[in-house]
């Protein structure tokens, strides 16, 4: 499932970087212990199951750690949990995430784990409909990270992969087991030009990774 692949530097480490991230990612600093507590907190209490694995967490932050990101967007974030993980990695860089979550409770809850994470001067919490919010985000982004309604994943891609950056990254999450909730954004990401794809499984529900390339 990966489109066919142009001599580009950047692709080929893009493939290594994904190949280390399945394998056994690069050495990057460990979180602290009070932010390893964090997310365990987290996830104990997660029982609607709406955060990524923790592989995926780690996953999101070697990309973006291993691409130098510096102005990120996440769409669905929840209580905060991906968010923290990429903000370990945009702390390497010295970059920072938007993250939108449309239910003004769990947006609440995601800021408040930002600030106890120590990451608030890198995240900003976001809340309402993305739809909404994402044309009021100034500028362009380099990297996206997608977890929102799986039936709406087609129609914020056609939002957003405008403002994507040559060579930014836009990836998704469960587009292996929920991948009948969003066929036509699969096919968009697949079929197009302007894009490489690889699906990638750092856990069973899988991630789709497009580098744009024009």
């Amino acid at each position: 499932m990966i489109n066919t692949i142009r001599r580009d530097p950047f692709v080929r480490v893009l493939c290594l970087v994904v190949l280390l991230s399945v394998a056994g990612a690069p050495r990057l600093p460990a979180q602290p212990r009070e932010v390893a507590t964090l997310l365990g907190e987290i996830k104990a209490a997660d029982t609607e199951l709406l955060a990524v694995s923790e592989e995926d967490g780690r996953f999101l932050r070697v990309m973006v750690a291993t691409t130098g990101a510096k102005n990120a967007l996440e769409i669905g974030g929840a209580f905060g949990y991906s968010a923290i993980w990429i903000g370990l990695g945009l702390r390497e860089t010295g970059g920072h995430l938007t993250t939108i979550e449309y239910d003004p409770a769990r947006a609440k809850k995601a800021a408040e784990h930002i600030r106890r994470a120590g990451l608030a001067d890198v995240v900003t919490v976001v809340a309402g409909d993305a739809f909404e919010k994402i044309p009021k985000v100034q500028g362009t982004f380099d990297f996206v990270f997608l977890d929102a309604w799986k039936k709406d994943y087609k129609r914020f891609f056609d939002l957003v992969f405008p403002r994507l950056a040559p060579r930014g990254l836009f990836l998704a999450h469960n587009v292996v087991n929920k991948q009948t909730e969003m066929r036509d954004f699969l096919a968009a990401i697949q079929n197009n030009a302007a894009v490489l794809t690889a699906i990638v499984k750092p856990s069973g529900e899988g991630m789709s990774v497009s580098y744009k390339v024009q």
